[in-house]
């Protein structure tokens, strides 16, 4: 694995743990055995860093979603594969959305990392949205944005309060509302 990629593993891993302002490059470069000054050959500032950190995270989101369901899958099939996506996340790795951890943080953020957040949320409630109207969901943009709103604060409920319990019923509404 070459040091980008792991820069970027640990960083995302401690950011979606603790959120971005928690991250130093001391801490990163502790955890892979390098000075910190190494870190600012491949992101020169913490914004650069954050900035690849959330397109890789966007790009890996939807390429594992499209991986998951076939093109002849039906709508319905496809927002179920979405949910597990997250699901699979906080359960099975314990880890809460990059963007929703860092989202919560937008306002003290650098702007090209917010952009990065926002582009994340508006390309999934996109393709949830043209889910839910193959669907015939009357407005389907907002059942996207619900089901968006459910799990990323699903996932924050849960994970702060231990309590699986939280998401999966997040989930079984959501699912709910596909029928």
């Amino acid at each position: 694995m070459d040091s980008a990629t792991q820069i970027l593993d640990i960083a995302e891993r401690r950011m979606r743990q603790t959120g971005y302002n928690a991250v130093s490059y001391r801490d990163i470069a502790a955890e892979m055995g390098i000075k910190s000054a190494s870190l600012h050959y491949h992101f020169p500032k913490k914004e650069d860093l954050g900035t690849a950190l959330t397109q890789r995270y966007a790009d890996n989101f939807a390429s594992a979603l499209k991986d998951t369901v076939s093109r002849e899958a039906k709508p319905e099939d496809h927002i179920r594969a979405f949910v597990d996506l997250y699901s699979v996340e906080l359960k099975q790795r314990g880890l809460v959305c990059l963007c929703a951890v860092l989202g919560a943080e937008t306002e003290g953020l650098p702007e090209r990392v917010s952009h990065g957040i926002k582009r994340f949320f508006d390309t999934n409630i996109d393709w949830l949205a043209q889910q839910y109207e193959a669907l015939g969901k009357d407005t389907p943009a907002e059942h996207a944005k619900t089901t968006l709103s459910l799990l990323s604060g699903a996932m924050i409920l849960s994970a702060s309060s231990d309590d699986i319990s939280i998401f999966d019923a997040a989930v079984e509404n959501i699912f709910r509302a596909l029928d």
